[in-house]
């Protein structure tokens, strides 16, 4: 049997295969008699062998923005057969509304495991995080918490990646009476808990995130609009759910993932800036961002010809064939436009060292850290990088 098809070649673990299985769901959706191929998610029974397919394939790539419509148009008209997508699609606009997939993530356990109207799940993103791999995973502040909690007056419920730790240590000391739940053997058990509580904190983490946001039973759901989940920090990902009464959002600077041993100071240092936000003005604000516009003529005050040629191989390959003032002109003619950097500059240390600059980024007054400086730190007096780690 061939007909056409929408090839997965899947990445990740648990939520992200849940998310590309979901993105492959809304594609099906959209193309009457499409089938699925080649997806297993054993925990939620969910298998699609590899199929074949007549007629011309096309490979996508993109690993969040996909068009779905526009394949999907394609397909019905007949121009291809089959779609093979390698991402993770990890945007709003991808999905089903999330009362469409309750049939195909059904619950695997018999009794209920949520908490109910007096406690607040905490889901603990810890494991590989905790070494800062990946700048845009970062940890949910010790200090978010109390915040929440002193908000509702709940009883927090720690669960998830809860073994003894740095930041664990932390979070047991501001918490002595909070609830601690073991770390589970089965993944589904902690998803189901946080799927079926009335009140969650959502860090920042897919997993967490796809449970609170598939959940029938939650009444609130707090989410911190930090490093993965800030679209100023990481465009590519929309994992806002604006309209969705349930979630609170609380809108933290631009931070990335330190050290364990350093993230005690770096979440110290952003407390006093992230605040809760309506949907509306949290929208309008990443809708008209930036709100102060790149300046050619501030990124030029800044250029630093020797940075420019290091770091940029093609215009440093023919400079020497025009002459003096060759990196400047690139610059001032393409390199601005392109978004190359004009100086050295180090995103994370700037942001750690001025929260108040991360935060203003974070809101969209700036489009990124680096506009930020040269359009208004450098006249604060703000460095661009740390003196200690100069070459």
């Amino acid at each position: 049997m061939f007909g056409p098809v929408f090839h997965l070649q899947p990445m990740g673990r648990l939520a992200n295969l849940m998310i590309e299985y979901m993105v492959a769901l809304k594609f099906a959706a959209l193309v009457p008699g499409c089938r699925i191929s080649n997806i297993s998610i054993p925990g939620w029974g969910i298998y699609h062998a590899p199929l074949g397919s007549c007629g011309p394939a096309t490979v996508e790539q993109r690993e969040q923005h996909i068009d779905l419509s526009s394949l999907a148009e394609q397909m019905l008209s007949g121009q291809i057969g089959r779609v093979e997508w390698t991402g993770f699609g990890q945007r709003m606009e991808n999905f089903l509304l999330p009362e469409q997939y309750q049939d195909v993530f059904v619950s695997p356990f018999q009794t209920p495991m949520g908490f109910g109207p007096e406690y607040l799940v905490c889901p603990v993103r810890a494991e590989d995080i905790l070494h800062g791999p990946n700048p845009e995973y970062v940890l949910t502040p010790v200090e978010f918490y109390r915040d929440i909690v002193d908000i509702t007056g709940l009883k927090p419920v720690f669960i998830g990646q809860t073994h003894p730790n740095l930041y664990m240590d932390r979070i047991c000391a501001a918490f002595p009476d909070a609830i601690f739940r073991e770390p589970q053997d089965n993944p589904l058990a902690d998803f189901e808990t946080i799927r079926q509580s009335r009140n969650i904190v959502v860090g920042v983490s897919t997993y967490s995130w796809l449970a609170a946001w598939l959940s029938k039973s939650a009444g609130n759901i707090y989410m911190a609009v930090s490093g993965l989940f800030n679209p100023m920090q990481k465009p590519s990902v929309d994992l806002l759910p604006f309209g969705d009464t349930r979630y609170k959002f609380f809108l933290f600077p631009i931070n990335y993932a330190v050290p364990l041993d350093l993230h005690a100071r770096a979440h110290s240092r952003i407390a006093p800036f992230w605040r809760q936000m309506s949907h509306t003005a949290l929208q309008q604000q990443f809708g008209a961002a930036p709100r102060f516009p790149c300046d050619r003529e501030q990124a030029l005050a800044v250029f630093d010809e020797q940075f420019y040629l290091e770091t940029n191989a093609d215009v440093a390959a023919v400079a020497p064939n025009h002459g003096t003032g060759f990196a400047l002109a690139h610059y001032t003619h393409h390199g601005f436009q392109e978004r190359r950097l004009p100086m050295r500059f180090d995103s994370v240390w700037y942001a750690s060292e001025y929260p108040l600059a991360a935060f203003e980024v974070a809101q969209g007054d700036y489009a990124e850290l680096a506009h930020h400086f040269m359009a208004i730190g450098k006249a604060r007096g703000y460095r661009p990088y740390s003196v200690n780690r100069e070459s």
